[in-house]
């Protein structure tokens, strides 16, 4: 190490510039500071004067999100002032930003020895440790601000999205309140959105407009709020400022990107003498409803004419994951990896067509795609809608589920003969012979979809069909409904259509230890969100013999629930408005006879369909790839 260091100061101040620069491109942060450290002695002699400057100006870069410019300058701060702890604290916290969060971990501990009481610092500790996916030790993290400051901004905050993670809603509205209480930090009142609503709370969701807030943010934060802005989305003009937003937040990464000097990443050119290798970023190799999606083509591929890749941005061992490790040519852990050292480990791998399945969902790693770590990149399932990225080529679709209004995404579409969607693996959970109707003596309407999907106009709809079906009642079945203020807030919005409480049930399915299949039993019609429609929800549904109703739009959001139905067979129940929502569920109320019917036949018709036939869309996957390169 010290011949290194000698033969490093024997560089000229042009040279060690270069390396210094090239260590931060690598990501090498202790070569980084070293080097920077070395700069900054060879220019000048430290001073507490230089630190001081080093410290503000790096701090007032990070401020204005100068992310390359806040990382010399701390990278020299700390190079000469190697205990500087605020500096440190400050760098940890530009890790986290570029999603570098083992090098956060490390910075911000290093922090902790220097400060082990400073609030801030475990503010910092707790959300690097959220983002590692250590959801327990971040909650006592931040029980441990809370405990010598109950009223934290931060820390409230923080813990309210640690409980939300948990489905404790009530609790993280709790905290997120106490959080915004008195307080204007853009940020805390974005997260506090997502717990209004979970919790339904429409009288003051109706008071702010999240897409203008998410815009006066800087564009590379707020994009984890994405998916929850959908819901917002019901109008063209809506569903384009989003896109806009989103397209915004796209730019941001790319300008990013633009910055380093890419000669030295280059993407493998694809060799049509060899197989094709398909890569899979996803948070999701595990019992999940993703995995069930891409398991067939895990299992079926050709593998003479294919490799398949994934890239694993959760890390949890079980079935499932061993599944995915025995059938894929590998399966790498990622989490810790930032989007440049990702993309690295990528091109290494030589992918030829790189797939995003995580959206803006937990364990999100789209920003990789900036860095174009394969020739072609496609969008699929995480997110029902553009990601805004000008280096993501394409947005894996079918036809019913392509949006009828192009402008509304910005990749080009490649759409599948067949489904975009694939179900092989559902349990075998037994439909009972008897209709609840006829078991009770009246309808039973049902939800199971989440509850952040719930709107005023949702609920007036949902409320019209219960006026029109005489002595029907509505069957909601989450763990979320555990929330005394989630089951008032409920209530409350069906009062306003004058449906009484004595009509409306709540059910806990996990509380009651009962397989959430086996819930549908109960419901003799599901009627569907919108304008964030269901989708593994309605194909649940249709397994059970439930038949769904949903109301369509142009927008991929607004089309995931008439796709599948119309896959299945069942365009019918497919409305293009409310006053045809209201007709079709009015109609097979009154037809006892077909709904007989159709829920001892709607699981096989199901089976024969494209949704579960894994042969043909395997192949219509492979016809799709093959159709790009």
């Amino acid at each position: 190490m010290k011949k290194k260091q000698s033969s490093d100061q024997s560089l000229s101040l042009k040279a060690l510039k270069i390396k210094a620069q090239n260590h931060v491109k690598r990501e090498e942060w202790s070569d980084a500071i070293s080097t920077y450290g070395m700069i900054e002695r060879k220019e000048r002699k430290p001073t507490n004067s230089r630190i001081y400057d080093l410290f503000n100006k790096g701090a007032e870069a990070g401020k204005v999100n100068n992310n390359n410019l806040a990382l010399e300058l701390h990278c020299r701060l700390l190079g000469i002032a190697p205990d500087h702890s605020q500096g440190m604290r400050n760098f940890a916290v530009l890790m986290r930003r570029m999603q570098n969060f083992n090098a956060a971990e490390y910075f911000i501990k290093r922090y902790q020895e220097i400060e082990p009481d400073c609030i801030s610092g475990k503010n910092t500790y707790g959300t690097i440790l959220s983002d590692l996916g250590k959801n327990g030790e971040a909650i006592s993290t931040f029980k441990e601000v809370l405990k010598s400051d109950p009223n934290n901004p931060l820390a409230n905050s923080n813990i309210a999205n640690e409980y939300h993670l948990r489905a404790q809603i009530d609790l993280a509205f709790a905290h997120s309140s106490r959080a915004i209480n008195n307080e204007s930090i853009l940020t805390l009142w974005l997260d506090h959105i997502t717990h209004m609503r979970r919790v339904c709370d429409f009288t003051n969701l109706c008071k702010i407009d999240p897409i203008s807030l998410i815009n006066a943010l800087p564009p590379e934060w707020g994009y984890t709020s994405f998916l929850n802005l959908l819901v917002y989305c019901e109008s063209i003009e809506e569903c384009l400022q989003l896109r806009d937003t989103i397209k915004r937040w796209g730019d941001s990464q790319s300008k990013k990107v633009c910055l380093y000097n890419l000669n030295d990443m280059s993407s493998a050119p694809i060799s049509f003498k060899d197989r094709i290798r398909i890569g899979f970023i996803s948070a999701d190799f595990r019992d999940h409803s993703v995995a069930r999606f891409i398991w067939p083509l895990f299992k079926k591929i050709d593998k003479t004419r294919f490799e398949l890749y994934g890239y694993s941005t959760y890390k949890r061992m079980d079935v499932w994951r061993q599944r995915f490790e025995d059938s894929a040519s590998t399966i790498r852990d990622v989490e810790n990896l930032s989007p440049q050292q990702l993309s690295q480990v990528i091109r290494d791998d030589k992918i030829n067509v790189l797939f995003d399945l995580t959206g803006f969902t937990n364990g999100s790693r789209t920003s990789t795609f900036a860095w174009k770590a394969a020739p072609i990149q496609v969008s699929w399932l995480g997110f029902p809608g553009t990601c805004g990225l000008e280096q993501m080529d394409y947005l894996f679709l079918d036809k019913y589920l392509q949006p009828t209004r192009p402008e509304l995404i910005i990749e080009k579409p490649l759409i599948t003969e067949g489904s975009s969607i694939c179900f092989t693996e559902l349990d075998d959970i037994p439909i009972t012979s008897e209709l609840p109707e006829t078991k009770r003596g009246y309808i039973t309407f049902g939800s199971l979809n989440n509850t952040y999907k719930y709107t005023q106009a949702t609920i007036k709809r949902w409320a019209t069909v219960m006026k029109q079906v005489e002595g029907s009642k509505f069957l909601f079945i989450r763990v979320e409904f555990q929330s005394y203020i989630l089951r008032q807030n409920i209530i409350n919005e069906f009062a306003k259509h004058d449906i009484d409480a004595s009509r409306i049930y709540f059910y806990n399915n996990r509380l009651a230890k009962r397989h959430y299949l086996d819930c549908y039993n109960e419901i003799d019609i599901c009627l569907d969100t919108y304008p964030v429609t269901g989708g593994t929800t309605t194909i649940d549904s249709l397994w059970m013999g439930v038949p769904v109703i949903t109301l369509e739009g142009p927008a991929i959001h607004q089309r995931v629930c008439s796709s599948i139905l119309k896959h299945v067979g069942f365009p019918e129940w497919v409305a293009q408005n409310n006053q045809q929502f209201a007709n079709i569920a009015l109609h097979l109320s009154s037809d006892q006879e077909k709904r007989a019917r159709v829920r001892h036949t709607l699981r096989d018709q199901l089976k024969i369909s494209d949704l579960c036939n894994s042969e043909k869309f395997v192949a219509d996957f492979a016809t799709s790839i093959e159709s790009i390169l």
